[in-house]
């Protein structure tokens, strides 16, 4: 096995379990009540703000804008995809450089369709501001370049310790970069992007030949790694936490969020269907719907429930075919 396939197994294998987190978290009940409605409200919602029907755009300042597209561009999720195993193969550097290479590329890529997602649904708001079609494209680069300037910056600052003052500098000065490029001041964008750019060629140079901070990396990349899953899981009591005892072992520490034997009861009692809890969850759907969705669109509303209605169906009497009690009466009426 080369360096690119023990790469691509350690992505593959990483994103397979994000994938099963999502699949515990999100049940089908939970699609089909929230993430299916929340879409079409949505993309209703922006073919509105396509038709210039939404008045309420035009008066939010530039400034929140910059802010939302900050929140979601500017955070520091770049790691190497390194282990403990690889640090040891000391004789074998062309491993290391060849796993930072294509940890670049991989992020790089992720980044990449990142920003095409949040200038694709923010090109409404650029059009209706009177922007040119040439102008957009040039955005849309000038938002890739300094949000990939803002991650390699702000992780050699990490792996390298640096003070937390000069990493939040790094971070409002390209919030800065990104609120001049909104409001069209290419002066003071030049200016505070070339400053980024000066800081990131300075703090990352060597990074692909030498590796003097490869156990900061190291932590950082199973720090990140793990976040995810523990992020949605360990506080709801799926999964517990990791043993970091600070007491003796006669007096242990009280576990305020539930074991997990109790949360998975609790959200098995939420997705079972039931004919109790079928009615709560429909009819609120049903007139909340009515009221926000104007137009031709409601005709998809009494679908949408039926289908939901059919599904609960179905999956109440498949639970109660697999009952004991409902098997020995069939049992009995077989005979």
């Amino acid at each position: 096995m080369n360096e690119d396939q023990l790469f691509a197994r350690r992505v593959r294998t990483h994103m397979t379990k994000q994938w099963k987190t999502w699949r515990l978290i999100l049940d089908w009940t939970v699609v089909l009540y929230g993430v299916i409605p929340l879409v079409i409200f949505l993309g209703y919602q922006y073919r509105l703000l396509w038709q210039d029907e939404l008045g309420w755009v035009s008066q939010v300042p530039m400034f929140v804008w910059a802010l939302g597209i900050g929140v979601v561009l500017l955070r520091n999720q770049f790691f190497v995809w390194i282990e403990r195993a690889d640090v040891t193969l000391v004789a074998k550097r062309s491993l290391i450089h060849r796993l930072k290479y294509n940890s670049l590329f991989y992020h790089a890529l992720k980044l990449g369709a990142t920003s095409l997602f949040v200038l694709w649904a923010f090109i409404p708001v650029i059009w209706l501001d009177g922007r040119s079609v040439a102008s957009i494209l040039a955005f849309g680069t000038a938002l890739l370049f300094v949000t990939a300037v803002h991650t390699w910056t702000r992780y050699q600052l990490t792996i390298r310790r640096s003070h937390w003052m000069l990493r939040v500098t790094v971070t409002c000065v390209t919030f800065l970069c990104l609120y001049a490029l909104l409001i069209d001041s290419l002066l003071w964008a030049v200016v505070l992007g070339s400053g980024l750019v000066a800081v990131a060629m300075y703090v990352g140079e060597g990074w692909l030949t030498r590796h003097p901070y490869l156990s900061q990396e190291l932590e950082r990349s199973e720090t990140l790694r793990t976040a995810f899953d523990r992020a949605l899981l360990s506080t709801s009591g799926a999964i517990e936490k990791l043993s970091r005892r600070k007491r003796p072992l006669y007096r242990p520490k009280p576990n305020r969020f539930g074991s997990a034997r109790r949360t998975s009861a609790i959200l098995l009692y939420i997705r079972t269907p039931r004919h109790r809890n079928l009615w709560l969850r429909l009819i609120p759907l049903a007139v909340t719907g009515m009221l926000l969705v104007p137009s031709w669109f409601k005709l998809l509303i009494p679908l949408y429930v039926g289908y939901v209605m059919w599904q609960e169906r179905q999956a109440f009497k498949q639970e109660m075919e697999r009952h004991p009690f409902f098997r020995a009466i069939q049992e009995r009426t077989d005979l």
